[in-house]
């Protein structure tokens, strides 16, 4: 299952907003190998550039269940995924997931799955 689109190249935004933007990117580009386990593991997950150039997660089953305090953040995250009649929800979540250059992302990465 896809993970991410690409995005295409914007102006920097506000950290808050890249964070946003590359997680939701980066989570709806996940393959469907594996899913979120049953708690966010150790070693978080990282953003890297598939051979097709789009964002995707390298180890989705690092993820964890999303909090319940975090659904409706997710849901609205995942939703930026949605296009052409799918529709995107997360099903997990990392508090430390880490951007395509390594730095964890300040509030943290949803991973986003189709419908």
């Amino acid at each position: 299952m896809p993970a991410r689109r690409g995005v295409p190249a914007r102006p920097a935004a506000a950290p808050s907003t890249r964070l946003a933007a590359s997680l939701l990117a980066a989570s709806v580009l996940a393959g469907c190998a594996a899913g979120p386990g049953a708690e966010p593991a150790a070693n978080a997950p990282q953003l890297f550039m598939n051979a097709q150039g789009l964002k995707e997660w390298d180890r989705p089953e690092a993820f964890g269940p999303v909090p319940a305090e975090l659904l409706a953040t997710g849901r609205a995250h995942c939703a930026t995924f949605n296009n052409g009649g799918k529709r995107y929800v997360p099903a997990g979540y990392h508090p430390h997931a880490r951007s395509v250059e390594g730095f964890p992302f300040e509030d943290g990465g949803f991973f986003c799955v189709r419908e």
